[in-house]
């Protein structure tokens, strides 16, 4: 599966990692799903082909390939990945307003493969959503 990182827009593309090229937004066809518009998400290119990450209104999501003279090549599934985060690298503070110091203290272990506590993550897991609404980042531990 083609897989395009949320943030930085690098597409994993037959396991290998494309940095755009281009982020423009432009119209580049339609949905073969539901015949609305696509726009472009990001631009990507190889020695021999150029890769457009397409996606529609009702969130369908395309990679269609072309070859260097932009002669069309086919549509290809593509599904938008989202990096995960380090939890060390967010503020102390934002963690402390949505977790409890336990909930933390064992979502830092799981993610760094060291025992901890399944209920305290559980509960931590309950909150993921609450934090990435009040701080926009995405938890995924």
């Amino acid at each position: 599966m083609n897989q395009l990182e949320e943030k930085s827009r690098t597409l994993i593309f037959e396991g290998k990692r494309l940095e755009p090229v281009s982020l423009e937004c432009n119209m580049v066809g339609f949905c073969s799903k539901c015949d609305s518009d696509l726009e472009s998400l990001a631009y990507h290119c190889t020695e021999s082909i150029r890769l457009v990450c397409a996606r529609c209104k009702n969130e369908h999501l395309v990679l269609m390939r072309y070859d260097r003279q932009w002669n069309w090549q086919g549509d290809f599934d593509l599904e938008i990945v989202t990096e995960k985060v380090i939890l060390s690298s967010i503020a102390k503070e934002k963690l402390e307003a949505v977790f409890t110091q336990a909930e933390i203290r064992d979502m830092l272990a799981c993610q760094q493969g060291l025992p901890y506590t399944r209920q305290n993550l559980y509960r931590a897991q309950a909150k993921y959503e609450k934090f990435e609404k009040l701080f926009g980042i995405r938890i995924d531990v």
